[in-house]
């Protein structure tokens, strides 16, 4: 995965159900070879996902170095997190992860420059997630009510 060629999947492009699990593992398998560029592995909403599993970030590349596919790595995390796959404990994270937003006056202000400079006409884009998508030129639907 050379991250300085191409994006890396969708934070909302699920494995197993589980958001971000695919992008993680790009950004894992990148920051394995040196080859993030302007990517950040163990990011903030990396951190979401690895306080649901439990696991550090160092501990995440390793399982990623050693396993040749993304079902040999979900198959690797099953056998050491189960509880945190199951589909009640995977929904709950979605809906965490997928609320994640600015908290704070200062990440406000960086979301909303960040949205100015890409398309101020989304005034319903709130969540991270969402930004991530525009700005890796994906297809973000229009929410109606924002």
């Amino acid at each position: 995965m050379d991250l300085t060629k191409h994006f890396p999947r969708s934070p909302i492009d699920r494995l197993h159900g589980v958001d971000h699990l695919k992008r993680m593992i790009d950004k894992a398998r990148a920051s394995n070879v040196g080859t993030l560029g302007e990517y950040r592995y163990n990011c903030p909403l990396d951190q979401i996902l690895l306080g649901h599993f439990g696991i550090t970030a160092e501990d995440f590349a390793r399982i990623v170095q050693t396993h040749a596919t993304d079902e040999t790595i979900y198959a690797a995390l099953w056998k050491r997190f189960p509880k945190a796959l199951m589909p009640e404990a995977v929904e709950a994270f979605n809906r965490r992860y997928e609320a994640a937003g600015p908290d704070t006056p200062e990440k406000q202000a960086w979301f909303d420059s960040v949205l100015q400079a890409l398309d101020p006409s989304r005034t319903d884009i709130k969540t991270y997630h969402r930004l991530i998508d525009l700005e890796e030129k994906r297809q973000v639907p229009i929410l109606k009510g924002n």
